[in-house]
């Protein structure tokens, strides 16, 4: 290969410096993916070292020097680096992240250090994240915090010591804290508190919108205590748009046989779009079962995986249609720890209520069933006659049902007037089935009508669904923050001068 002259290289360094700052700053919004790497870190200045044009850009732009992470034992390096950071952020929101590593020796110390830092620009916080820190340290941050106001703060991220620790049970710790207690945090939209008691915030914040909560004491509360727990969370913040709650360290069989929910007080809540709940089945079924969310979609775990709505919870659904803006909607079979596996419906209660469930859902456009006998199809048909907008179908280890029954559903909505086709059928089935030449037939029609797949079980995280495909909820079991579609870039587009981004 030829090497390069000096004319060549010449021309390119003389290209590069002459970009416009708006370009510029495309580039460095391509490149810096915020990371936690040491070239992520330093971006700012590797950007800055480039020419003596980038140099001036850099200078000039004050959001490139608005994160400042303390992750290193030794925090002088961080320190010295971060008093010019500041000076050259000139007013940009800043987003601060504090991790446990300061703080294996001299941790007092090197928390007054890092406060005294950081305490003079409070006012221009936009994140701020203190994540597994000594319980002392996070008093000693929190009670910084009681006296002053920080006007430009959104997001606030509290991770208790021993939220994460292995070999050792998680517990909530009964250290509370509570910033700005006697100041102000006006414009906090997003908050995280795992293991630290949450109640304060509840009365302190009423404006949030979205909420994560990681509360260990959920696995040994009682059904009724968690449903009121949840109840509460909605009734004081009446803005709120996510709700993430997650119970870590659930002991026990979660798994049971269904039970049947006591009546509860139902309260609706008029915004909340995203619930996401890893709780107890007995607790989460229970707070489902009350809730009235005309604006909910779907329903999630923390790992982005379609929560399941258990088969008892179709009799509240047929009765009271709590969730009409629902897009996507997985129902199980029920699960039997005797018999140590899945088994369908073993009587038709539950389902001769699935036609009124469904008839209260007219924008669901996916459907999953997962180990449901479907009694020789008879409740397959219903799915001719309601939700007019469904697009896919997903029968996982379904028994009760033939190919042939389920092309009669697939053409009694092509025939329906208002009705949308369906577009996309996917079969998952045991690996020991073997298909009739009559379901053969079958299969070869839907194939030809639709986008049809029939396979052998596949994993969650590799099984396409709406969720995943459409919405863009990738699963994943690294999910730790709230709402991964949300995640914040390095620096916001619309800041920068010149540049707009629609």
């Amino acid at each position: 290969m030829p090497t390069p002259d000096n004319t060549d290289i010449t021309i390119r360094i003389h290209m590069l410096s002459n970009i416009p700052y708006d370009i510029f700053l495309i580039i460095a919004f391509l490149c810096w993916n915020d990371g936690e790497d040491k070239y992520s870190s330093n971006f700012p200045i590797i950007a800055s070292h480039v020419c003596r044009i980038w140099r001036r850009y850099a200078l000039d732009t004050g959001v490139f020097w608005a994160t400042l992470g303390f992750r290193k034992a030794n925090i002088h390096p961080a320190l010295i680096k971060y008093t010019v950071w500041l000076e050259r952020a000139r007013g940009s929101p800043l987003d601060i992240f504090i991790e446990p590593q300061p703080f294996k020796t001299a941790s007092v110390k090197n928390a007054k250090a890092i406060m005294r830092l950081i305490m003079p620009h409070v006012s221009h916080w936009r994140s701020f994240r203190v994540d597994r820190v000594p319980k002392k340290i996070s008093r000693l941050i929190f009670d910084r915090l009681r006296d002053v106001s920080a006007p430009m703060l959104e997001s606030l991220t509290a991770v208790g010591e021993r939220a994460r620790r292995h070999f050792q049970p998680p517990t909530t710790t009964r250290c509370k804290i509570r910033p700005f207690v006697h100041g102000d945090a006006p414009n906090l939209m997003e908050l995280a508190v795992v293991g630290f008691p949450h109640d304060y915030f509840l009365t302190r914040f009423t404006k949030l919108r979205v909420l994560q909560l990681t509360q260990f004491e959920f696995s040994q509360a009682g059904q009724m205590e968690n449903v009121k727990s949840i109840q509460r969370v909605l009734l004081c913040l009446p803005n709120l748009h996510t709700l993430h709650i997650h119970c870590d360290g659930m002991s026990g069989d979660h798994h049971r046989f269904p039970n049947q929910v006591p009546p509860l007080p139902r309260i609706s809540h008029p915004s909340l779009t995203e619930l996401w709940i890893r709780l107890p089945e007995d607790s989460h079924d229970a707070i489902l079962s009350c809730l009235d969310l005309p604006r909910a979609r779907y329903f999630l775990s923390l790992a982005q995986l379609e929560a399941a709505v258990r088969p008892h919870l179709l009799l509240p659904l047929s009765q009271h249609h709590p969730f009409p803006n629902l897009v996507s909607l997985r129902l199980p079979g029920n699960y039997s720890p005797s018999s140590g596996g899945w088994m369908g419906y073993s009587g038709e209660e539950e389902l001769t209520h699935l036609e009124g469930a469904l008839s209260g859902l007219p924008l669901l456009k996916a459907l999953t069933f997962e180990r449901v006998n479907f009694v020789g199809g008879r409740w397959l048909l219903c799915l001719g006659t309601t939700c007019p907008r469904l697009q896919w179908l997903t029968l996982i280890q379904c028994g009760g049902c033939t190919p042939e029954q389920i092309r009669a559903v697939v053409e009694a909505r092509q025939k329906r007037p208002g009705f949308d086709a369906l577009a996309r059928l996917a079969i998952e089935k045991r690996a020991t089935e073997t298909p009739t030449t009559v379901d053969k037939d079958a299969e070869e029609w839907l194939r030809r009508s639709l986008i049809y797949k029939s396979d052998s079980m596949t994993d969650d995280l590799k099984r396409d669904t709406y969720l995943s495909v459409v919405e863009g909820l990738k699963p994943t079991f690294l999910l730790t923050g709230i709402n991964k579609t949300t995640t914040r870039r390095p620096f916001p587009m619309s800041d920068a001068p010149g540049l707009h981004v629609g």
